[in-house]
């Protein structure tokens, strides 16, 4: 889908990343584009405001309000109303059936025309605007699902969250690189630097971060600022101690702004303002303090907090306002050019890279994570832009076209052989395509197609697994929740046969659940879904799966693990003809490894967590699990290649013994091991 901006909102009409209460000309304005005005009073709105880069509006069934969002169409959008520009949904209980049919019937034809930008300029029109008597629509995120860390963990049904979109949404910022554009100043006790490690050495994360390439390109590609280097770029902290966080220190905050304030003088770079958990449990009044600095100092800044929707405008003026300069000042953009937006800078994006290449069609910039002020300034080089689906970065796009003259392209990402190929067409299409261009990506795809086909023989049969809560089906069915990765849709195209485990409360939530992850099923009788309503019961689902590994964005899953299971996260995932074939040799590794079905004895834990005692009663400690564990296919391998012992840990003379069977049979055994004579575990 192209779309190009009709009706650009004018500066003073922008609201950008603001979250404000509108008035009743809204109300009203809502009513009638919806089609709630239809219901003849029946139904109305109570409230309405503009958050982050959408229109939000709670409409009042019996003793409730339902939120209806309005919001900018992607590729893969679905909702209640879908026109070019605009997709409208709602959230929470459903909605009666003549609202319903009112909404149906009434605003395709009344949003016709209609942009994300000319509703915002109606609610900046708002004389009420912001008030403080009108009240927000309830906030709700995905079904009521958390929104950050600090209530991820709240619900009653985190046990069974595998997907970690509290984590990723509070760390989000940590998928872009702005050191160049910003000083960090924190305001925080110094441990909380260290909450995401840094070190010389790259160190695991807990969070399988879809934005790292710690899997796909190795431990080098993923390795993060050390602090010593953050230091020699002004990062600093005001170190609050023990006696800070119990009596309060404001003078300290205080001298850590003074201290920002020279470095600005010295630098140039904006600031930085991170206001972490401990002032704000605290109750102190960070946000007076920056204010008074900010009018006092002339310090550019930014502030933040530690909600995900603070990080929605961070970027604003070099998205918005530097960006919409550089348009002004540029020349014409070079004819079959683009820029690719969301797309990492890696082996992937050049082999990307070339497939344009083959369709005559230049690649002039890629933003996002990479992020610095000259490729902004670029960006109007190209005559179209490209953007990657991605949920987490939707609000960073919306800036990026607000107002721009530069057209833009949202197809589905090119993950799959299938899905890269439809890409390529898509951007491909969007400046013509003869019969030479096509013939030269064809011959470039048919270097990888047999390869590919060897791989889909060899996936044949086997079996992957996601443990889903209902309210979360999204995960599944948009592969912008899953930063453009169409996880079923790549998994059947290899060839994998898929287990799905929900979560739900009852039947019928089970019912519907069911019914939306089948409706995107090539082929739904190779899948099996079963639900689950508790911890135990989940984890019998898992043990008794046939999957040989399961979904996961938590790096240490010992509910996987326990249950006898590999994991794989969207960092197995790779885009690109070369990029599936990798993916495909990434998960068939994984399967194809009975680690943790062999020693899956030794791996289960307590339904607290701890681990279950695995030593025999005589004090010797066994290596061996016993034969219903099995090693798994003929040809798996029961250790990784290389020196094995070293990989499991045992001296260089206590190897492995044996030779792997077919399932059900016996397994390579490891011979017994007397205590004390044992290799680090």
């Amino acid at each position: 889908m192209v779309a190009t901006r009709k009706t650009p909102a004018s500066p003073s009409a922008r609201l950008g990343g603001r979250c404000v209460a509108a008035g009743a000309r809204t109300r009203l304005l809502v009513e009638e584009l919806l089609g709630i005005s239809e219901t003849r009073g029946r139904y109305h709105l109570r409230t309405v405001a503009w958050l982050d880069r959408a229109l939000e509006a709670g409409v009042v069934v019996d003793d409730r309000e339902v939120v209806i969002r309005i919001e900018r169409r992607t590729a893969d959008a679905e909702g209640l109303v879908t026109t070019p520009e605009l997709v409208v949904y709602y959230r929470g209980k459903d909605l009666p059936v003549e609202l319903l049919e009112a909404i149906r019937a009434h605003a395709p034809k009344r949003l016709q025309g209609r942009t994300l930008e000319s509703l915002e300029a109606a609610v900046a029109a708002d004389p009420e605007l912001g008030a403080s008597t009108l009240a927000m629509p309830p906030s709700v995120d995905e079904g009521d699902r958390p929104g950050s860390l600090l209530d991820t963990w709240g619900g009653e049904d985190a046990y069974a969250d595998f997907f970690a979109g509290g984590e990723l949404a509070r760390e989000q910022l940590d998928s872009l690189d702005p050191g160049v554009l910003f000083t960090f100043v924190q305001h925080s006790d110094c441990e909380c630097l260290h909450v995401n490690p840094h070190g010389i050495a790259p160190i695991v994360w807990l969070v399988n971060h879809p934005w790292d390439n710690r899997v796909r390109y190795g431990a080098a590609a993923g390795v993060r600022q050390d602090l010593v280097a953050a230091a020699a770029e002004g990062m600093m902290t005001s170190d609050l101690d023990e006696d800070d966080v119990i009596m309060g220190n404001a003078g300290k905050f205080r001298r850590l702004l003074a201290q920002a304030e020279r470095v600005y003088r010295r630098a140039g770079k904006t600031l930085f303002i991170s206001n972490t958990c401990t002032p704000v449990v605290n109750g102190e009044d960070v946000e007076s303090e920056v204010n008074r600095f900010r009018a006092r100092s002339g310090c550019p800044l930014l502030y933040l907090t530690v909600t995900p929707r603070s990080m929605v405008n961070v970027f604003e003026d070099v998205l918005v306002t530097r960006r919409l300069a550089a348009e002004r000042k540029a020349k014409a953009p070079r004819p079959r050019s683009v820029n690719l937006i969301g797309f990492r800078e890696d082996p992937a994006l050049d082999e990307l890279r070339a497939l344009l290449a083959c369709l005559d069609v230049e690649v002039r910039g890629v933003l996002l994570p990479e992020l610095t002020l000259e490729r902004v300034d670029r960006l109007p080089e190209a005559a179209c832009n490209v953007f990657l689906p991605n949920q987490l970065w939707q609000h960073l796009y919306d800036q990026l076209v607000s107002g721009s003259r530069i057209p833009h392209l949202d197809p589905p990402a090119p993950y799959g052989f299938a899905g890269t190929l439809g890409w390529l067409e898509a951007v491909g299409g969007r400046f013509g395509l003869s019969a030479r261009r096509r013939r030269a990506l064809e011959a470039a795809a048919a270097g990888v197609q047999a390869r590919f086909a060897e791989l889909q023989t060899e996936v044949e049969g086997r079996r992957l697994g996601f443990v889903v809560r209902c309210d979360q089906t999204y995960y599944l069915t948009r592969p912008a929740a899953t930063a453009g990765v169409p996880l079923v849709a790549m998994l059947e195209e290899l060839g994998f046969r898929l287990d799905v485990l929900l979560q739900a409360r009852d039947r019928e939530t089970a019912r519907r659940a069911a019914e939306e992850i089948q409706a995107v099923f090539s082929r739904p009788e190779r899948h099996r879904l079963k639900a689950f309503d508790s911890p135990e019961g989940m984890a019998r689902r898992l043990a008794e799966s046939e999957a040989e590994a399961f979904f996961s964005s938590h790096f240490f899953d010992w509910r996987i693990t326990g249950a006898g299971k590999n994991l794989f996260s969207l960092q197995h995932f790779e885009a690109g003809l070369r990029g599936a074939v990798r993916t495909a040799e990434r998960l068939l590794g994984i399967c194809r490894t009975p680690f943790y079905r062999r020693f899956r004895g030794q791996l289960q834990r307590t339904p607290e967590g701890l681990r279950r005692a695995t030593v025999s009663p005589g004090g010797t400690a066994w290596s061996h699990v016993g034969p219903e564990t099995g090693c798994g296919r003929r040809g798996d391998r029961c250790v990784p290649p290389g020196p094995p012992a070293h990989r499991l840990g045992q001296s260089p003379r206590r190897r492995a013994t044996g030779s792997p069977t077919s399932r059900g049979g016996g397994e390579r055994l490891l011979r017994r091991e007397p205590p004390g004579k044992r290799g680090t575990p």
